[in-house]
């Protein structure tokens, strides 16, 4: 029993490593049509909420609101895309228009699981999250002069989602093996759903705006200095280091995840070299 036991966890692993290799693999092809065809699958109204389950502990919470606030930040991420010449592609803005409505969706359903657990979510903590400090101004009006300097900007935003998109997957799978909440695995699976789409969409734009080499140069050299996991630059490195003992409280399985994410991410042109989730 304890044999099979393994082995079906083995083959689980195995597979699920397949799943996110099948999609880093593909042609740098996105189906834009149908994907907005399939758009807005996450509705609140789509999930029975009538069997809110057991209560999960503090620490699950915890992990749930900051994917909560992630989630409706991602409208401020969208606002500093628009202001760069990345609007200038009708297919990513259209895709854009779409992936915002979505994570906007994801953040409204984790609010209501929320609800079910009896944590009323205040709007006026959306309000404060959006508040953008003078240094993060900075930043954006010096990447809205970097992308009219050079015609391979594109290429870093792109990565940037690609890179994050495929952490948030690999966090909400985490949180759902951890939890073993019925309604939240559930609700968490159309989540990775989702976040599997835009993943894909990012890595294949990523794939074909870094063939120039001038492209690597400025991408790697922008996600070396700036990136940071999902979520810290919103909440801070203690709090991004309180999610992440709680999804890999298996020191193992956390190393397993972060080279998954690093082999797929080192995929992209000029990519070989990337190991920065594992090193963080």
């Amino acid at each position: 029993m304890a044999h099979d036991s393994i082995s079906n966890l083995v083959m689980a692993t195995d597979d699920r490593r397949a799943e996110i290799s099948a999609v880093a693999d593909e042609e740098p092809r996105f189906d834009l049509q149908k994907y907005l065809k399939q758009s807005g699958s996450t509705r609140p109204e789509t999930f029975d909420w009538s069997d809110p389950g057991p209560r999960l502990d503090d620490e699950a919470l915890f992990c749930l609101g900051y994917m909560m606030d992630v989630e409706v930040h991602t409208i401020i991420y969208l606002r500093e895309l628009l202001s760069t010449t990345v609007i200038e592609d009708p297919s990513i803005t259209a895709f854009l228009s779409c992936w915002n409505y979505e994570e906007f969706l994801h953040g409204e359903v984790l609010k209501k699981f929320l609800s079910t657990q009896g944590i009323q979510v205040n709007d006026a903590r959306f309000t404060a999250l959006r508040r953008v400090p003078a240094a993060d101004r900075f930043v954006q009006v010096g990447a809205r002069l970097l992308s009219r300097m050079t015609r391979h900007f594109p290429a870093v935003h792109m990565t940037w989602g690609a890179l994050n998109e495929l952490v948030a997957v690999h966090s909400y799978r985490a949180l759902a093996e951890r939890a073993q909440h019925p309604l939240l695995t559930t609700i968490l699976t159309r989540i990775v759903k989702d976040e599997r789409r835009h993943f894909s969409f990012y890595f294949n734009q990523a794939r074909a705006r870094l063939r120039p080499r001038a492209a690597q140069r400025l991408t790697v050299a922008i996600i070396k200095a700036f990136w940071t996991p999902v979520g810290q630059p919103i909440h801070g490195e203690p709090a991004t280091r309180r999610l992440e003992d709680y999804l890999y409280a298996d020191p193992e399985e956390g190393r397993r995840r972060r080279e998954e994410i690093d082999a797929t991410i080192s995929r992209l042109p000029g990519f070989g070299w990337f190991d920065m989730a594992r090193k963080y």
